[in-house]
């Protein structure tokens, strides 16, 4: 017989750690007219929260101290309920573990009653959940990835057509702005001949001598605006073009830069009076997509825009060569606001922004940082509160 019992006890206690193992860690309360007097935590709770049980039984309050601060409202709810004896949902939220970092639990709490209703004890069971979250949040986004791409797309759809409209009129304005060009190349003589034999004479209300260099210098604007125009909307179609995603292309860094800053040109004449480029034309082709890269540069230069206080402060971009590492280098340095020290570790992160107010959706960086990364590259940043920003695109040279 005492065999027998000596097995029962040895099932009860593989039983016991096997559901301690499942649910990760179980704690009980004991409660008495609607107030907790003992808490027991399982010994699973090392391993969730790396505290021990003797831990907690020393310290009774250790269980709401290592609550995040954003989440104890909630769990002291949740508490509060299960000792009223109703019946409470599951709470997800963050626990502060031991070693400093933060964890995600799912607290599951199970009411043990008398025959009056009154409330015993009750079992809660936590599952650390934390992988979990990092899955979904990572999930989030790509999913986030996916609508931003639907957008480009449509944004391309629209922009391209666009683009056609503007350029047929404005192909008009080039072609009959070129023809007058050569009208007055033709007639100018004649004019200055006319003129030194029967002295100035007036058209359209003005001097000749003076008419003259108007009528040039217009005609020159006219030309050169038309030719701006062409320009813009050749860049603007070739960015919003479809993009296969293939990283062989042969990208000359230069005319990225070039096209970046006439995509944001606009942009950047309302924001600053000090717009510098520093090309470098020693800096020889590398692989990859020059649309993504184009991507990259419009969103750090739109940042650096965004991040000035007035328009004095100023924007450069440099491109060099670091013949050590083999890489070509493009730094985007400005002198806005700058970014907190604190802030700069997460900067790369998804849904991770400063301008939560005015509209930002932590993607852009993010983005950008991955983009530079499949190009076997690396982004980084150098910052200081009110000394402005430095972005350091670093792309390897195949040779």
């Amino acid at each position: 017989m005492e065999r027998i019992y000596n097995t029962i006890d040895s099932d009860e206690q593989r039983y016991y750690r096997l559901l301690n193992y499942l649910t990760d860690y179980i704690y009980t309360v004991k409660v008495k007219d609607g107030k907790a007097v003992e808490t027991y935590h399982g010994p699973g709770c090392v391993a969730v929260t790396g505290y021990t049980s003797e831990d907690y039984k020393k310290d009774p309050e250790l269980w709401y101290r290592m609550v995040h601060k954003d989440d104890r409202e909630a769990v002291l709810e949740q508490a509060n309920q299960a000792l009223s004896g109703k019946n409470v949902q599951p709470l997800e939220h963050r626990i502060i573990h031991r070693d400093g970092t933060i964890r995600w639990v799912k607290n599951s709490i199970v009411l043990s009653k008398d025959e009056f209703g009154n409330v015993l004890y009750y079992d809660g069971l936590i599952n650390d959940i934390t992988e979990l979250k990092r899955a979904e949040k990572l999930a989030e986004a790509k999913q986030a990835q996916l609508i931003q791409a639907d957008k480009m797309v449509a944004l391309g759809t629209m922009v391209s057509g666009f683009a056609h409209e503007v350029n047929n009129p404005n192909n008009y304005i080039l072609l009959n702005a070129q023809f007058i060009q050569k009208v007055w190349d033709d007639i100018k003589p004649i004019l200055n001949e006319y003129y030194e034999k029967n002295g100035d004479f007036v058209t359209a209300g003005i001097h000749f001598t003076k008419s003259k260099e108007k009528i040039e210098t217009a005609i020159s604007s006219i030309i050169d605006g038309a030719m701006r125009i062409q320009n813009i909307t050749r860049s603007l179609t070739d960015f919003a073009r479809k993009d296969t995603g293939e990283l062989n292309q042969d990208v000359n860094l230069n005319q990225v830069i070039k096209n970046a800053a006439v995509i944001t040109g606009s942009l950047i004449k309302k924001s600053t009076d000090n717009f510098v480029i520093n090309y470098n034309y020693s800096v020889p082709l590398i692989k990859g997509n020059q649309q993504q890269l184009e991507q990259v540069l419009v969103n750090l230069i739109s940042n650096a825009c965004h991040s000035l206080g007035n328009r004095d402060k100023g924007i450069k971009i440099t491109l060099l060569q670091d013949n050590e590492e083999n890489s070509a280098v493009i730094e985007v340095a400005d002198e806005g606001i700058g970014i907190k020290t604190e802030y700069i570790k997460h900067i790369f992160d998804p849904f991770f922004t400063t301008k939560r107010d005015s509209g930002g959706t932590g993607l852009g960086l993010y983005i950008s940082y991955n983009i530079i990364k499949s190009h076997g590259g690396k982004l980084t940043l150098k910052s200081e509160k009110g000394k402005g920003s430095t972005f350091r695109v670093i792309l390897p040279i195949n040779k």
